[in-house]
C-alpha cells in the first residue's frame, strides 16, 4: 500500500465537495484534517474542473479529511474516472475498470 506521503503527492492541492447532509459547498485542502465551506454559486464539480481536480481525486479528498489520510478510500486509485468506488470491500486491490 501506498505510504501516506506518496499518496498525498498524487493529490491536488485543493479540491471540493458538496456536503450530503446541508448541501454546503467546501474546499478541502490536501492533508489537512477539516474542511472550509465556501461563499459560491458555482458547484463543487464547476470548481473541481476549473482546478483541474478529477472527480476520483475529489472523493479520495473528501475521505482523507472524513475519515483519515491514511485510509484506502483516501486514494485515488479506489476510484474510477467518475468518482465511483471501485475498491473491493474484501480489501483487495481496486478493480481495474
Amino acid at each position: 500500500m501506498a505510504t501516506v506521503r506518496s499518496l498525498l503527492s498524487s493529490l491536488p492541492g485543493i479540491a471540493f465537495a458538496t456536503l450530503a447532509i446541508t448541501g454546503e459547498t467546501i474546499a478541502i485542502c490536501r492533508g489537512e484534517p477539516n474542511y472550509y465551506r465556501v461563499e459560491t454559486t458555482k458547484t463543487a464539480d464547476e470548481l473541481n474542473s476549473m482546478y483541474g481536480v478529477s472527480p476520483a481525486q475529489a472523493k479520495a479528498m473528501l475521505a482523507g479529511t472524513m475519515l483519515g489520510w491514511h485510509t484506502l478510500l483516501a486514494n485515488p486509485e479506489h476510484y474510477d474516472a467518475n468518482g465511483k468506488l471501485i475498491f473491493r470491500p474484501d480489501g483487495d486491490r481496486p478493480e481495474k475498470p
